[in-house]
């Protein structure tokens, strides 16, 4: 009894001891909600900790793209006092204010879904009803929180529970209590019984004080009943042949057997396989061993009527900057071969500003786009693609678009094919601009991604005679 009672006094102490208070709170829930409102407090310094950094990231990224911006706008005056040219410095001024706003725009994005995740994770939780009036003002003013504003006006909300009514704590019961002499478990009981008839049944077999001789002889009967029990589930013994021509017709005969069983449940993968040959010995009837084969593998377009040969196709790019846009272009491709396909196009593109409702007709770009594609195998092919697009381009030191020119572009990517049906197949396409000549490229980012539709035009149909 004196063991009981210290471990009580043990477990009542821990219970007291090892309930951390991290919320401040002023009340003592029960062990349900002690629980529910630490995971709340641990939403609350997460999101204060994410939310602090992704401020420190912001300001930083400020800082530096500030500084370096009015260096290259100082050297901008300098050539421009002296009428010297200044083209260089004016792109590369642009492509700098460029990357710093998408770069900011990806750390408040960030600091939008921070707050989302810390919303969602508070409405999760079985909070009681007193708190809900102070969990939605700190949600209220997660909402207001703007982490572009400077750092004397940046404060992260915090939650204030001071004035919520106490609720008091149920009573716990000992776990420890009861009597610990009679524990019945049934599954225990009966394998302790089975064990306890066996070493019984041993012990019966067994002189009263075995030696280490008399185990081993009783070892050696046991194997030899079961080795008799074991015999009769053996067949018959192999007859063995009486003279040669006996034994090669027993050989003869087990072979056939091994064969049959071989192909046992394989018969559609011996049929496909048969399909296969059939295939081949039309496409080489003529050849009668495997010196008579081609060094190459004949042109699968070889003798293919035009329209089998022809791929008409179009393709969609979507991009933003201030506006949407949309290049469509249309292209009809030519088939070299089974795998080369060159092909020529035109590129048009839309500018569209959904807050404005309305087109940019400033952003207009339109020009020609040729290309070649390498089918490689399992649907993809690689791709590679030259264009001359009639482009607005920005005139230093404005960053207004003021002029229009043919800027040329080369990408190289991989194109993914997929079956939409018998005669229309969609595709994917990830390209790198290679070539970017004065940062005047039409594109938002050098990687770019489109998705496109070619059509398969059937062959001909044969006249009815």
């Amino acid at each position: 009894m004196r063991l009981v009672y210290a471990i009580m006094i043990f477990v009542s102490a821990a219970f007291g001891y090892a309930q951390p208070d991290t919320t401040k709170h002023k009340f003592i829930p029960d062990s349900l909600q002690s629980i529910e409102f630490k995971k709340l407090d641990s939403i609350q310094q997460q999101t204060a900790i994410e939310y602090q950094t992704l401020k420190s990231e912001y300001d930083s990224i400020t800082d530096s793209y500030t500084n370096l911006t009015n260096k290259l706008q100082t050297q901008i005056d300098s050539l421009s006092n002296l009428d010297q040219p200044f083209d260089k410095l004016a792109t590369k001024l642009d492509s700098v204010n460029r990357v710093k706003e998408e770069k900011l725009f990806a750390v408040k994005q960030k600091a939008e879904n921070v707050k989302q995740k810390a919303k969602e994770k508070i409405e999760n939780l079985n909070l009681p009803k007193e708190v809900s009036g102070e969990v939605g003002k700190y949600t209220a003013a997660l909402d207001q929180l703007d982490i572009t504003l400077p750092d004397s006006e940046f404060s992260i909300p915090q939650l204030n529970l001071d004035e919520i009514p106490k609720i008091k704590l149920p009573g716990l019961n000992n776990p420890l209590s009861g009597d610990f002499g009679n524990l019945n478990i049934p599954e225990i009981n009966t394998n302790l019984g089975e064990v306890t008839e066996k070493i019984s049944s041993i012990q019966q077999e067994l002189p009263a004080t075995p030696t280490v001789e008399d185990v081993t002889t009783k070892a050696e009967e046991k194997a030899t009943e079961l080795a008799s029990e074991k015999i009769g589930d053996i067949g018959g013994a192999p007859e063995i042949p009486a003279s040669e021509e006996q034994a090669k017709e027993m050989l003869v005969t087990e072979a056939k057997k091994q064969a049959i069983d071989h192909f046992a449940g394989k018969q559609d993968k011996l049929q496909a396989a048969m399909d296969q040959m059939s295939k081949y010995k039309q496409r080489y009837s003529n050849v009668q061993s495997i010196k008579d084969l081609p060094k190459k593998l004949p042109n699968e377009m070889h003798g293919k009527p035009l329209r089998e040969r022809l791929v008409p196709g179009l393709s969609i790019q979507i991009q933003k900057r201030n506006d949407w846009w949309f290049d469509f272009n249309p292209y009809l491709g030519y088939r070299f071969t089974g795998r080369i396909t060159v092909g020529l196009g035109w590129n048009h593109r839309i500018a569209f500003n959904f807050d404005k409702g309305e087109f940019n007709p400033d952003m207009y770009i339109y020009g020609p786009r040729s290309y070649g594609e390498f089918r490689i195998k399992k649907g993809f092919s690689g791709r590679l693609e030259v264009e001359v697009m009639n482009t607005p381009v920005r005139v230093p030191p404005s960053q207004d678009f003021a002029t229009q020119e043919w800027i040329w572009s080369a990408m190289a990517g991989l194109k993914k094919e997929y079956r939409i049906s018998k005669s229309l197949r969609g595709n994917a396409q990830v390209l790198y601009n290679l070539f970017n000549p004065h940062y005047k490229s039409p594109y938002t980012d050098r990687l770019n991604m489109r998705i496109g539709v070619e059509y398969k035009i059937p062959k001909k149909k044969p006249k009815a005679q």
